[in-house]
């Protein structure tokens, strides 16, 4: 359980940091339009996509050091409830990324998220039972 935690922990708070890059509009450009191919539509920063990439990257810095932080505080039934959110979560990635591939937004390499986001899920079962 422990392993887990720590390790989607720090994969959310480095995953973070490289969010960061995507207020760089020529690097999220070159993240997910060419070098990953993740999104078909051009990689565009307005105000609202500002806003919403503030929101996320927020988001994964606070899950990410309380999936750290659960291991040290040592309670069991916390853990327990952080994988199962986290387990939820990737769930919901698995429908937004299936979402994108039947609207046309996603390219090729969405097809790598269900391999990493699958990864999440079994580990984040097997943690749990």
């Amino acid at each position: 359980m422990d392993k887990y935690l720590l390790s989607i922990g720090w994969w959310n708070f480095i995953g973070s940091l490289t969010m960061l890059g995507f207020f760089n509009e020529w690097f999220g450009k070159k993240m997910l339009n060419e070098w990953t191919k993740m999104f078909v539509t051009e990689f565009k920063l307005d105000y609202w996509g500002k806003l919403w990439l503030m929101w996320a990257i927020g988001l994964n810095i606070f899950f990410g050091l309380i999936n750290i932080l659960a291991v040290k505080w040592g309670y069991n039934e916390v853990k327990i409830f952080l994988i199962w959110f986290d387990i939820f979560a990737y769930l919901l990635f698995v429908g937004l990324a299936i979402w994108g591939i039947i609207v046309k937004r996603c390219g090729t390499g969405i097809y790598s998220a269900f391999l990493i986001f699958g990864v999440w899920i079994i580990w984040g079962f097997l943690a749990v039972t």
